[in-house]
């Protein structure tokens, strides 16, 4: 645990409970704070005993040296919660959890990646190389442990914080020994107040390096405006310099897909920055495993595959994935953006059949209709089971040697109509697909 020992005797306001704000909660009673905490929803009952649960209306707003809020909860746009307006009202600072961790003054070096897609990838991926080569290193924030709940590995550590544009608009203090901004498209507008407040959200990470060529920045226009006006820091990242040194090496599925290239190149410059000098990099990244519902191999029967990409809740992340497979039934839909589909549109030449889900199927159907096959399906067990039996159908037909098909969830939306976030999402499609493999060695063993 990180503990804040600048905060002892102060009386801190936590809303929200969830492992963020658990995990600040624990924390500051651990440094000696007084805690208010109240969540809108209910009152976990682990909560630490000396922290006293109460309404916002009943905190002591004249003794609250700051307000932690979990970075789920809007403090100012689209309408900010009453607690967030009061405690601005009150001149009391609003801050995440990450503003705790950066107030401690850790010992190890600490690394800082966003984007709006590919970040937590390139997190797990960047912590993975560096423990390969033997330093100490964890990763947490938007990704894994709350910050609050990792342990110091140390001044030879490393701690690498996956960072979203809520959190980052609530962290004032950010120092980083290196950091990286992926990419920037439209995402979460209604939080930021626009286009220009996401970017500038997402853009507040540049300010956070002191030392030059640590300002690891990707290569879309966005991107480039940050790095033309941080040319003493940024490092451009060029996938063509990578794949040339991939060349020759067998990487494993999750790190499949030119959008990996990326998340590779800006670990590897991440590294380059901090001076790691990893000898080894075909044994770090074939060892990789990759995270749970991104491009995440589920398994194969009868020459269908299954590809667990949940965490695509827009479209570019799922335009990412339609190019990384030559052919595809593809399972889309939900709680779409202001954009729709957006950049998975441009997409679409490896689809052959689209199974729509979610609220907003109908939408959705009319959108691909004229581009590709459509089947209305509205439930993942229903797309997923359609979509094998339709697959299963044109592999028989298909001359042999050529490529076997992917049943593909990445649908290009949020989850929120039908499931409880984009992990249940892909645990269901799991589920669905683990009993489709059961029943498939069933009858394999039924004609032995």
């Amino acid at each position: 645990m990180i503990i804040p020992h600048h905060m002892s005797g102060k009386t801190v306001a936590i809303l929200g409970l969830g492992r963020s704000g658990m995990s600040a909660c624990s924390a500051l009673q651990a440094a000696g704070a007084i805690c208010f905490i109240h969540d809108d929803q209910i009152i976990p009952d682990n909560i630490p005993s000396a922290a006293t649960a109460a309404p916002p209306e009943q905190w002591p707003w004249q003794d609250l040296d700051a307000l932690v809020i979990s970075p789920g909860i809007p403090s100012l746009y689209p309408t900010p919660h009453p607690a967030a307006a009061q405690a601005r009202a009150n001149d009391i600072p609003i801050i995440s959890d990450i503003e705790l961790f950066m107030q401690s003054n850790v010992a190890a070096r600490v690394i800082g990646i966003t984007g709006t897609n590919g970040k937590s990838t390139t997190t797990a991926l960047t912590t993975h190389i560096i423990n390969q080569c033997g330093i100490p290193a964890c990763a947490g924030g938007n990704i894994g442990m709350p910050v609050m709940a990792l342990d110091d590995p140390g001044a030879d550590g490393v701690i690498v914080l996956e960072l979203s544009s809520y959190q980052l608009e609530i962290t004032p203090s950010l120092r980083l020994d290196a950091a990286s901004i992926l990419n920037i498209t439209p995402d979460h507008l209604d939080r930021h107040g626009g286009w220009a407040g996401y970017k500038a959200a997402k853009a507040s990470i540049a300010h956070a390096v002191t030392t030059p060529k640590t300002l690891i920045i990707g290569d879309d226009d966005s991107c480039g405006e940050i790095a033309e006006a941080f040319p003493q820091f940024a490092v451009k990242i060029d996938p063509a310099i990578v794949a040339a040194r991939l060349s020759n090496m067998d990487l494993p599925p999750s790190l499949l897909g030119c959008h990996n290239l990326m998340n590779i190149a800006a670990a590897m410059l991440i590294c380059d920055a901090l001076r790691l000098h990893i000898h080894a990099w075909d044994t770090a990244l074939t060892s990789f495993h990759g995270l749970a519902h991104r491009m995440e191999w589920l398994g194969e029967t009868n020459g269908v595959q299954f590809i667990n990409d949940s965490k695509a809740t827009n479209g570019m992340a799922a335009a990412k994935a339609l190019a990384s497979y030559p052919v595809i039934y593809w399972i889309v839909g939900g709680q779409m953006k202001n954009d729709g589909l957006g950049e998975a549109m441009q997409a679409l030449d490896h689809v052959r059949y689209a199974f729509v889900i979610g609220d907003q199927a109908e939408a959705c159907a009319t959108m691909l209709t004229p581009h590709v096959a459509v089947d209305r399906c509205h439930t993942i067990e229903n797309a997923t089971r359609s979509a094998f039996a339709i697959a299963q159908k044109d592999q028989l037909v298909r001359e042999e040697g050529t490529d076997s098909a992917t049943i593909l969830l990445s649908p290009a939306a949020a989850s929120f109509d039908q499931f409880k976030n984009f992990e249940h999402r892909g645990d269901v499609f799991r589920d669905v697909v683990n009993s489709i493999l059961s029943e498939a060695r069933s009858e394999e063993l039924a004609h032995v």
